[in-house]
Parts: C-alpha cells; sequence; structure tokens
C-alpha cells in the first residue's frame, strides 16, 4: 500500500508542476493617481480634548451631509432622567436623580420628580411614588437608560 501512495503523490506532483508552468502569468494595472473629483471626500476634524467637545465637533462637521439641530438634541438630554442611586439611613434617605446632561438632583420623601410625580417612600432598593391615585414602586436596580417620564 506504500508503494500506491507514493505513485499517487509523484503523479499529483507532476500535474501540479505542468498546471503551474502552462499557467499565465498575472498582469498588473498600471496604477494612476488619483483625481480631485473622485472618490469620497471625508473632512478633517480639529483634534479635541474630552468626550463633549469630540462630539461637539462631530456634530458641526457635516460628516454625512444631514443637519443636525444641536439646540433640540441639548433639550431632550436635559428631560431625560433616571434614579441613580439611594443614599441616607432609613428615616432619612435621599433619592439621587441623574439628568442625560449629568446633572444630579437628590429628592426626599414629598418631593417631587422633574416631572411633577410626587415620591411618598424611599426604600434601599429603589422609590414609590403615586401615579393617577395608585402607589408604584420605581426599582433602582435594571435601569440601564434613561427613563422619559
Amino acid at each position: 500500500m506504500m508503494p500506491l501512495l507514493k505513485r499517487w503523490l509523484w503523479v499529483t506532483l507532476v500535474i501540479g508542476a505542468i498546471i503551474i508552468s502552462f499557467a499565465p502569468t498575472p498582469v498588473g494595472r498600471e496604477s494612476r493617481p488619483a483625481n480631485n473629483d473622485e472618490g469620497w471626500l471625508v473632512p478633517r476634524l480639529a483634534v479635541a480634548t474630552g468626550a463633549s467637545a469630540l462630539a461637539a465637533g462631530l456634530q458641526q462637521s457635516n460628516l454625512w451631509g444631514g443637519q443636525v439641530d444641536a439646540v433640540s438634541a441639548q433639550d431632550d438630554r436635559a428631560s431625560q432622567w433616571r434614579l441613580a442611586g439611594i443614599t441616607g439611613q432609613t428615616r432619612d434617605r435621599v433619592a439621587m436623580v441623574q439628568f442625560g446632561d449629568d446633572r444630579m438632583m437628590p429628592l426626599r420623601v414629598g418631593e417631587k420628580f422633574p416631572d411633577g410625580t410626587p415620591i411618598t417612600e424611599i426604600r434601599e432598593n429603589g422609590v414609590c411614588v403615586t401615579l393617577s391615585g395608585k402607589r408604584r414602586f420605581l426599582p433602582l436596580t435594571g435601569q440601564t437608560i434613561a427613563i422619559a417620564w
């Protein structure tokens, strides 16, 4: 069986050498410089330090050709908020509300969320509120996105 395997390998080697020797050589195209009106034009951005400066630079760059209304985007972020944390002892707990523009606001029992919803109780794992006459629980865990009320 070993001589048969050797014979098969030699035949394969000879056939491969014949194919390679008769194959045409590849012809490359001559490269030419691109004209100014060809291809994509991507504007250069100024080097910015910090995430907010980078985001502002991207908004002003008009990278994809659309128009961006930066003022409405800022107002939208300021109107979104989430329950960021709870601090304090049992009788003096404070709920920390974080807005989309990273402002923090401490709230106590009896005060109202930014949308006007009153806080009835602050627990260690969430806040109880009154919505449409019904008591609802807003948990602290599981909030991955800002809550827009």
